[in-house]
């Protein structure tokens, strides 16, 4: 379903007053990315009080930080501060960063297109080390710092981990992307797979390979279809190669993680492969990790029925270790 000129205002980025989905105490900067010259818009949610820890967080594919993030007010509205997950870790004394990934909401270039995974995890990576140096309330040097992602978000996470290990406290991945074989068979995407060099040779930017539809919470569809800031069209050639390419790196060095890691994944998963998460969890050295396997739910973790009792899994395993 596609979005009227009415809607399409009404979800218009630019006209959302800061207070909406910053709070009031609440930030953004915008940066420009060293590696491609694109604008990044980060944004700052500063703790209640002194902050005990730093959580940056990470969105996935197709969306961005405050759709992924914030809470819902129903197709054709922009999600909300005020009573989001957020607000909840801000009152529990967590101090929470993260950015629009390139081509996604308030951040520059072309819509859901990256030339290389590694932007989005030298990005994250970017908040990560500079958050308490960008003058926001409560980011203070010192803390322990963790990462959450959802899906995309979660396999950037991870990879920052690997990347950087000294930087980072622990990690929390959402039904992350660490493998996309149930993706890759669905569609004409076994067709296409075969051809993915020479496509990516030909037309990097093209948008040919389908992602899976939300059919079991199809109220989350319509929203997530309604907002104009989302992308709505099939995965670009030269994105789902970096996919495919960043899922495999991961695989072959997931045993090398050793930070504590809080995972979830439900078997209805057809986004995202389960058992990819589960082999994780199993190669890590972490000693330190825990697998969550939450019923009845599919991928949108954060949005569908139950969520309320990840979030209180999240907030807890938070508090354990920042106490």
């Amino acid at each position: 379903m596609e979005a009227s000129a009415a809607e399409s205002s009404a979800c218009d980025l630019s006209k959302q007053p800061p207070t909406e989905y910053l709070g009031a105490r609440g930030s953004t900067r915008y940066v420009t990315s060293p590696r491609t010259g694109t604008s990044v818009c980060q944004y700052f949610w500063p703790a209640e009080g002194k902050a005990r820890a730093i959580v940056v967080i990470a969105h996935g594919h197709g969306g961005y930080l405050c759709f992924d993030w914030l809470k819902n007010q129903g197709p054709g509205k922009l999600c909300t501060y005020e009573g989001s997950f957020l607000q909840a870790l801000n009152r529990a004394g967590f101090a929470v960063a993260g950015n629009d990934h390139q081509g996604c909401g308030r951040s520059g270039g072309l819509r859901c297109y990256c030339d290389s995974f590694d932007d989005y995890v030298d990005d994250v990576l970017e908040v990560a080390r500079t958050c308490t140096s960008s003058g926001a309330p409560s980011f203070a040097a010192g803390l322990p710092l963790y990462l959450m992602g959802m899906s995309k978000g979660g396999c950037i996470c991870l990879l920052a981990a690997l990347k950087e290990p000294s930087l980072i406290s622990g990690v929390i991945a959402l039904a992350p992307m660490v493998s996309l074989e149930k993706v890759a068979q669905s569609g004409i995407n076994p067709y296409l797979r075969p051809l993915g060099q020479l496509l990516n040779w030909l037309v990097p930017k093209a948008p040919l390979l389908s992602t899976n539809r939300n059919t079991k919470f199809p109220d989350l569809q319509e929203m997530y279809d309604m907002d104009p800031n989302c992308y709505h069209s099939k995965t670009r050639v030269r994105s789902a190669q970096e996919y495919l390419r960043i899922t495999q790196h991961l695989v072959a060095h997931q045993s090398q993680l050793a930070l504590p890691l809080l995972l979830f994944h439900s078997e209805g998963d057809t986004q995202t492969d389960p058992e990819g998460t589960r082999r994780l969890f199993e190669a890590a050295q972490s000693a330190d990790k825990t697998f969550v396997q939450p019923p009845g739910m599919w991928h949108i973790l954060m949005k569908e029925p139950g969520h309320e009792q990840i979030e209180q899994t999240v907030l807890e395993w938070l508090q354990k270790r920042t106490q």
